[in-house]
C-alpha cells in the first residue's frame, strides 16, 4: 500500500518546519509529490500558480488559508484538509487522506450532478414555458380570424392591460403572465355560429345569451392547466365581462370580488373595441371612447383600473403591443 497517493499533488501549509517535513516524508512515503510552503500566504500564491490535487494545512495555517482562498474563488477547487485529520504514522497519514480525498471528490462529483440536474431542470421549465406561450399565441390567432377585422385586436387588449398594471404596481411576473395571457380573452368566440358573431346590426337577446357563452367557454378550455400562466389566461377569459356592479357575466361577481387580471383586460378590451370600426358599429373618437370609460367607473369598471388608465393618457392608450409604457 505505499502507493496509496500515487501522483498525488500534495501542498502542505505552514506549521513547524520540521513538522510539515516529518508530514511530507509520511505522505511522499504513500507515492505523493509533495510541495511544502512556509506560510498560508505562500501556500495560496503556489495554489494559484499551479493548482494541487489537495492542499494540507498545519496549525493556525487552515483559518488563513480559507480566508485567502474564499476571495480567489479556490474554494471550489483543491480540498484544504486540516493536518490534525490525519494520523500521526507514516502509512496511516497516507490512507487516511486518501480516503478524505475521495470523500472529497464524491462530494464534488454529488454536487456536480446536483448542478447539472438543476440547470437541466430549469432549461425544460424554460422551454415548457416557451412551448405554452406558443400554443397560447396559435389559440389567440384562431380567436382573432374570426372577429377581428384587424387581427390586432387580442394583442392590443393585452399591451394596454399590462400597461394598466403596471401603473398599479404589478410585479414584473405578473405583467408578463398578463401579456401572454390576455391575447386568450375571447378565445370562446371560437364557439360561436358566424351568423352571430359577425352579425352586422344588432343582436337579438336569444343571439346576446349564446354570444355571453363564450367567457365560460374559453374558460374550460384553459381549465385544469398545471401552469400559472394557463391559469391566469383562465382567470382573464372567464371573468373579463364581469362587471363592478355585480350585472356582468358569466357569474355575476361584483367589486374586489372579479379577479384583478379580469378588470384589467374589461378595461383594455372596452376601449379597444370602441377605437376600432366592428361589423356592427363605427369607430369612436379616442376622446369620447375614454368618456364612456370614465364614465363607467364604479358600475361596469373598477375605479381604480379607471383612474389608472386616466394616468396612462392617449400616448400610451394608442401606443402599439410591442412599446411597453406607463
Amino acid at each position: 500500500m505505499d502507493d496509496a497517493l500515487a501522483g498525488t499533488r500534495v501542498l502542505i501549509a505552514g506549521g513547524e518546519p520540521d513538522a510539515a517535513k516529518a508530514l511530507g516524508q509520511g505522505l511522499a512515503a504513500g507515492a505523493a509529490q509533495v510541495t511544502i510552503a512556509r506560510d498560508a500566504e505562500a501556500a495560496a500564491q503556489a495554489a494559484l500558480a499551479g493548482p494541487p490535487d489537495v492542499i494540507v494545512a498545519l496549525g493556525a495555517a487552515e483559518r488563513e488559508l480559507r480566508d485567502l482562498l474564499d476571495p480567489l474563488e479556490l474554494r471550489s477547487g483543491p480540498p484544504l484538509i486540516a493536518a490534525a485529520d490525519l494520523e500521526p504514522d507514516d502509512l496511516g497519514a497516507a490512507l487516511r487522506l486518501r480516503a478524505l480525498l475521495d470523500r472529497a471528490a464524491l462530494e464534488r462529483r454529488a454536487r456536480d450532478l446536483e448542478a447539472a440536474l438543476a440547470a437541466a431542470t430549469v432549461a425544460r421549465r424554460r422551454d415548457l414555458e416557451a412551448t405554452r406561450i406558443e400554443m397560447l399565441r396559435r389559440l389567440a390567432l384562431a380567436a382573432e380570424y374570426r372577429d377581428d377585422n384587424t387581427r390586432e385586436h387580442t394583442e392590443r387588449v393585452a399591451a394596454l392591460a399590462a400597461r394598466l398594471g403596471h401603473r398599479l404596481g404589478l410585479s414584473e411576473l405578473a405583467l408578463t403572465h398578463i401579456r401572454h395571457a390576455a391575447p386568450l380573452h375571447d378565445l370562446g368566440k371560437i364557439a360561436i355560429p358566424d351568423s352571430i358573431l359577425l352579425k352586422p346590426g344588432p343582436l337579438s337577446d336569444a343571439e346576446y345569451e349564446v354570444v355571453k357563452t363564450h367567457a365560460e367557454a374559453g374558460a374550460r378550455v384553459l381549465a385544469d392547466a398545471e401552469s400559472e400562466l394557463l391559469e391566469v389566461a383562465e382567470s382573464i377569459a372567464r371573468s373579463h365581462h364581469e362587471r363592478w356592479d355585480g350585472s356582468g357575466y358569466p357569474d355575476g361577481l361584483s367589486g374586489a370580488d372579479i379577479p384583478l387580471v379580469g378588470r384589467l383586460v374589461h378595461v383594455a378590451d372596452v376601449f379597444d373595441v370602441l377605437v376600432h370600426e366592428r361589423p356592427y358599429k363605427d369607430a369612436f373618437s379616442v376622446e369620447d371612447a375614454a368618456e364612456e370609460i370614465r364614465g363607467g367607473a364604479g358600475t361596469q369598471f373598477d375605479p381604480e383600473v379607471v383612474e389608472a388608465f386616466g394616468d396612462l393618457g392617449p400616448r400610451v392608450w394608442l401606443a402599439a403591443p410591442g412599446v411597453f409604457g406607463g
